[in-house]
């Protein structure tokens, strides 16, 4: 099946894809928002899906946002900007957005 679209057809059609993908992202980010600002060990190893042992190196690397004043309890804005920090897909992304 062969469709014939002229320009502004197509542009309409980039325009909806495009909307529709950055409300997609929108609603993906909203469970986010509604995390506590501090999660237990258990918490965040279920957030990132980790096994014990995986959480546990986590909580041993210095870089890793843990705190210890009252239990072990992981910030979870810092949380986030450790994963982008520590993630080359995330990383690669954001430079190439800078560039554009």
């Amino acid at each position: 099946m062969l469709v014939t679209l002229t320009v502004e057809d197509l542009r309409q059609v980039i325009r909806d894809e495009v909307r529709s993908e950055v409300h997609a992202a929108i609603k993906q980010m909203a469970p986010r928002e509604e995390l506590p600002r501090f999660l237990t060990r258990e918490e965040t190893k279920t957030l990132l899906r980790v096994s014990e042992t995986k959480m546990s190196e986590l909580l041993g690397r210095t870089d890793f946002p843990v705190s210890r004043e009252f239990g072990v309890r992981i910030n979870t804005d810092e949380l986030f900007k450790w994963i982008e920090a520590n993630t080359p897909a995330l990383q690669k992304k954001r430079r190439t957005l800078s560039v554009i």
